[in-house]
């Protein structure tokens, strides 16, 4: 059994043995994962700005914002594909990096390694994974967050051995996770304070951003 307290030290003995290169290979899997959704997003509002507000003729041309919504859905349908093709196999890259830094110091090209081994089949079983979870959350919200604890343990169980097949990686996750769903919910609220100050200073960036481009547009007014 374990308790949230022994793994929190456990996790700040090797944070100490390893802070800079823990930070570097987390800092370049949320770029390579995560980065996709904000250039989209900015995209968008960048659309939604000047299609309202702009006094460019251009802009309120129909044709131009068929062109341009047609660019944003092209956008986000790219995204998607990326998070399968890509994004996935990196969080699965990602989690083999940490399983082997708890007793070693591995390499950065270990959040890579999902593309080496059985590509396709990590490909496909966190695709599964992701179906699952989000027609579970439209379905009732409580059973997909319950559903979405269950299925926590696969992109670690294909880390270990991506040659699982799907049937394996979900009764093993299950298994796993059997009366643990609270503590692991319980592990992740207590870093609640974080991720709150984690958006704001995003949430602060974002802001900056959309002002400081409104300054520079009254400049051309």
């Amino acid at each position: 059994m374990w308790n949230r307290q022994q793994v929190k030290e456990q996790a700040k003995l090797i944070m100490k043995r390893n802070y800079w290169k823990m930070f570097v290979v987390t800092l370049l899997t949320g770029i390579l994962t995560g980065e996709k959704t904000t250039i989209i997003e900015r995209i968008q509002d960048f659309a939604s700005n000047n299609l309202s507000y702009d006094a460019q003729p251009i802009f309120y041309s129909s044709n131009f914002q068929y062109i341009f919504y047609s660019f944003i859905s092209v956008a986000s349908i790219l995204g998607i594909f990326y998070t399968i093709f890509i994004g996935n196999v990196i969080v699965v890259g990602n989690n083999r990096y940490f399983i082997k830094n708890h007793d070693e110091n591995p390499d950065l090209g270990e959040i890579f390694s999902g593309f080496k081994g059985n590509y396709l089949n990590v490909v496909k079983i966190m695709f599964l994974m992701d179906l699952k979870t989000l027609l579970w959350l439209f379905l009732f919200i409580v059973p997909g967050v319950i559903k979405a604890y269950e299925y926590s343990m696969i992109p670690y169980l294909l880390a270990e051995n991506p040659n699982l097949s799907a049937s394996e990686a979900f009764s093993l996750s299950k298994q796993m996770t059997t009366g643990q769903k609270a503590d692991l919910f319980v592990l992740d609220l207590s870093f609640l304070g974080w991720i709150i100050l984690g958006h704001f200073v995003a949430e602060l960036d974002f802001y900056l951003y959309n002002h400081i481009q409104k300054q520079q547009k009254l400049k051309f007014i």
